[in-house]
Parts: C-alpha cells; structure tokens; sequence
C-alpha cells in the first residue's frame, strides 16, 4: 500500500530557498510578470523530500509552482 502524505520542511526555510533561486522575489516589480511571482502572494504547501521539491500555491490564482532546493 502507497502512503500518500506528503513531507513538510520548515516554510521559512522553503521560502528562502524559493527567493534564492530566484523563484519568488521578496521585493514587487513589474518587470517578473506583473509581479506575479511576488513571495507574498505565494503559501508554502508541502515538499517531496524524495525528489527535492518544495510546492507553493499562489493565493489569488490558486496555481502551485514546483521549487527544487538543495
């Protein structure tokens, strides 16, 4: 049996990571897409520990974003 519960690191730190690779930007500005990918507009959701990945929901289109971290 698949045990489908997903993993959860600590979203400060998942955050971080996101800013770092330039995923999400801590500062609004028109020149990345309408500041769509603005860290305040995004909530931190759950990772995949085994594939090294962190997901983020966008508050106001409800898509989620895929962010690697190290």
């Amino acid at each position: 049996m698949t045990n489908n519960i997903p993993d959860f690191r600590n979203p400060q730190v998942a955050f971080e990571s996101a800013i770092a690779n330039r995923k999400l930007f801590e500062e609004p500005n028109a020149q990345y897409q309408n500041n769509y990918y603005y860290v305040g507009d995004w909530m931190y959701m759950h990772s995949d520990k085994t594939k090294k990945i962190d997901y983020f929901k966008n508050k106001l289109t409800k898509k989620y974003i895929e962010v690697s971290y190290d």
